[in-house]
């Protein structure tokens, strides 16, 4: 089976291995390198994969029929019955809550809230399946 994925062999073989528990140092015997070429590929990898998540998220603002520009100012505690409102004018069922919702925005877009307040804008986008994106 050809691999379609954006990882090498050898990344996704290393970071097989690090899930496994192995060291840098480990993988490096095994695999007849050095530690320091282990790390460079450990970090590749990861660069990939967060270019992927990426991609996927900026996919998904494409295609999301709902986009709802959040403005600075906004207490971050009134986000939720802002998405849901919007998400009701297009008869979309919201498939999160409003704790995970604030959750989600603090983990993603923590260092522009300041006391609840947004200090820039944001974007949530709303798919046709309900799904979230935080921009």
């Amino acid at each position: 089976m050809a691999n379609k994925s954006f990882l090498t062999k050898r990344q996704i073989m290393v970071l097989r291995l690090r899930q496994a528990g192995l060291t840098q140092e480990d993988i490096a015997r095994r695999m007849k390198t050095t530690r320091a070429n282990i790390s460079l590929i450990e970090k590749r990898a990861r660069e990939n994969i967060e270019r992927s998540k990426e991609t996927l998220k900026e996919w998904n603002s494409i295609i999301s029929p709902v986009k709802i520009a959040i403005k600075k100012g906004t207490d971050v505690m009134n986000v939720p019955e802002i998405v849901f409102s919007e998400a009701d004018k297009s008869n979309i069922h919201v498939r999160t809550d409003s704790l995970d919702l604030i959750t989600r925005i603090k983990k993603e877009k923590g260092t522009i809230i300041s006391n609840r307040i947004l200090l820039d804008d944001i974007e949530v986008d709303i798919n046709v399946t309900g799904e979230v994106t935080i921009v």
